[in-house]
């Protein structure tokens, strides 16, 4: 190998998108890629400068040239990402990990064969990890988070809700509101998938602009925002509610929001209270559970399971698996599932150019001032096909 060589490293955009958010102060306290030492104390003890972190950091990529290069112990490593320099580490320490035991620390299980997700992650993992400071190209998470922190600096009431939004429906809108009436900002973070991500229904751009008309038409302005959230290989495991809580607080929360079925939060029963696993940890946040909510037909509205006297039967969950389903199949899920101009968006992008003449079918079914329009789009075909639906005048 030739010197540049020797001290070159090759990453792919996710370790990258990882290193630029720890950079940029998400994850604080972690501020270095740790050494051996620290990330046996990270593991075991769940520490990190005196402070609470689910598992070590570190950077350990697989590869023959990178373990060549790794092996050669270099003081200096250049980092590469498709063929372009994107950053620099000063070697602290080289040392070699298990990559099965890497995979059960941040996933709780290495069974590769149950869990198919893992060969993604694993054939990502090498035998070596690297310590140190470093130093990545950034062109968005240090603008970001400092932008953020300005404006809660100035705030008494901060909170936080992760969001993935596939689709967005009527009780994350329940939420909001709940939110956004008893605090001065919410800090909505829309998780934004890497390619290694295999539950993508929909892709965050159109998810983004759902979030956004809801926000921007249904909610006072200055009072939500909106920040995207890199769901990188760390957020995908069971620390992931952890991971999320922390993130909140470095961008100025002072508490943060979960539902009480995600995954990872090991909730129990305690004198009659409910425990979770924040209740063993001290984040430096306030973390709040919200209950399930449904659709009751007797209530007639969106009620928590925990005040509505109905039983189960009377209620209509909003699993997004479950409405995403309906829109898969081309059909306008009810309006007490989801907003019809959210629907509208996602079908039109699920099923462009579907209808052979959009511009009649559109104005034989929706009324008209007489004047002519533009062509119609799809989506406004949807909205106008769902006002028809809730004609009620005939029965």
């Amino acid at each position: 190998m030739g010197y540049r060589e020797k001290r070159s490293l090759w990453i792919d955009r996710e370790a990258w998108t990882t290193l630029a958010m720890v950079q940029a102060g998400y994850l604080h306290p972690i501020d270095k890629l740790m050494n051996r030492q620290e990330a046996e104390i990270a593991n075991r003890q769940k520490r990190y400068k005196g402070e609470r972190v689910p598992f070590a950091f570190i950077l350990a990529p697989a590869g023959e040239r990178n373990e060549r290069v790794l092996k050669e112990n270099p003081s200096r490593l250049e980092l590469y990402c498709e063929g372009e320099q994107v950053g620099v580490i000063e070697v602290e320490e080289i040392y070699p990990i298990d990559p099965r035991e890497r995979l059960k620390t941040i996933y709780g299980t290495c069974d590769l064969e149950t869990y198919p997700f893992l060969k993604k992650q694993i054939v990502r993992l090498g035998k070596f990890a690297v310590a140190g400071k470093f130093w990545v190209k950034d062109e968005k998470f240090h603008r970001r988070i400092n932008l953020v922190r300005e404006k809660t600096a100035q705030l008494e009431r901060v909170v936080g809700l992760t969001l993935h939004g596939q689709p967005i429906h009527r009780v994350h809108e329940r939420i909001i509101r709940l939110m956004v009436e008893t605090n001065d900002l919410l800090l909505l973070f829309l998780v934004k998938n890497s390619k290694h991500f295999d539950g993508e229904n929909l892709p965050y751009s159109l998810r983004k602009e759902c979030l956004s008309y809801l926000i921007n038409s249904y909610f006072p302005p200055g009072r939500v925002m909106i920040i995207p959230l890199h769901n990188t290989y760390l957020f995908s495991g069971l620390n992931e509610a952890i991971l999320d809580a922390i993130v909140a607080r470095n961008f100025g929360c002072n508490k943060f929001v979960i539902g009480q079925t995600h995954q990872g939060l090991g909730i129990y029963y305690e004198a009659d209270h409910i425990k979770s696993i924040f209740d063993q940890l001290d984040l430096g946040i306030e973390v709040e559970m919200v209950n399930e909510y449904v659709y009751c037909n007797r209530c007639k509205t969106i009620v928590s399971i925990n005040t509505c006297p109905h039983g189960s039967h009377h209620h209509i969950s909003y699993h997004s698996d479950a409405i995403f389903q309906l829109l898969k199949t081309g059909l306008l899920p009810p309006t007490i599932l989801m907003r019809k101009e959210i629907s509208a968006k996602i079908l039109a992008y699920l099923f462009p150019n579907r209808f052979k003449n959009l511009e009649k079918l559109y104005y034989d079914i929706a009324p008209s001032n007489g004047v002519i329009e533009e062509e119609p789009k799809e989506e406004e075909f949807y909205i106008s096909l769902m006002k028809l639906y809730q004609t009620s005048s005939l029965k």
